[in-house]
């Protein structure tokens, strides 16, 4: 008779919908941390792949800069510039009678002035 009076002045509730709150509750957060879980997962993995691209086109490139100094390299040769200079410009090599060597004069270096 005590049990009536109380779920009588509780407005009716049945106090066994309190278990089942508790377990739709704990259903409901171990989707919400599956979820989460999974999200992460996936967000983890899209990420890795993104920085083994990156990682790969970082290699390319380094290939690509040493293959550019070669180049440089070869192209600023004595050889090709002197190649490149006779067939575009029209140049050529002066003969060694052609050729005045001007002797270096050493100028004298200025006095300082120890009294400053």
């Amino acid at each position: 008779m005590a049990k009536r009076a109380v779920g009588a002045r509780s407005g009716g509730r049945v106090t066994r919908r309190r278990g089942r709150s508790v377990v739709a509750l704990t259903l409901f957060g171990f989707v919400l941390v599956a979820t989460s879980v999974i999200w992460r997962r996936t967000f983890g993995q899209t990420q890795s792949r993104r920085v083994q691209q990156l990682e790969r086109q970082r290699q390319d490139l380094r290939a690509q800069r040493s293959q550019l100094q070669r180049e440089i390299r070869d192209a600023a040769s004595r050889e090709k510039i002197t190649a490149t200079a006779e067939q575009r410009l029209r140049l050529r090599m002066p003969s060694d009678s052609q050729v005045i060597v001007i002797p270096r004069s050493e100028i004298p270096a200025p006095a300082r002035d120890a009294s400053k």
